[in-house]
């Protein structure tokens, strides 16, 4: 029974996180939520060069949503089994 407490504790963690994001404020949001990753996108645009930077930066970020979406959604399984347990 402990692990599913821990589960539902990290659940409810998650849940917290996303609540905290609608109410910090907007630079500090932005610092944790977009900077990284756009910085990630303007390094590799700025390393490879691209005819059209605009679309592979498009491109960049696409793909580090669906990657993020799909760990949000991955993280999310395993914690509701236990929760429900």
């Amino acid at each position: 029974m402990p692990t599913s407490d821990k589960d539902t504790g990290e659940a409810s963690q998650a849940k917290k996180a996303r609540v905290d994001h609608q109410t910090m404020p907007t630079r500090q949001y932005l610092d944790q939520a977009v900077v990284p990753v756009v910085l990630q996108a303007m390094s590799a645009v700025a390393k490879e060069r691209p005819a059209d930077p605009l679309e592979f930066i498009a491109n960049y970020l696409l793909k580090e949503a669906k990657t993020r979406a799909t760990q949000n959604s991955e993280t999310a399984s395993q914690a509701l089994p236990s929760a429900c347990a």
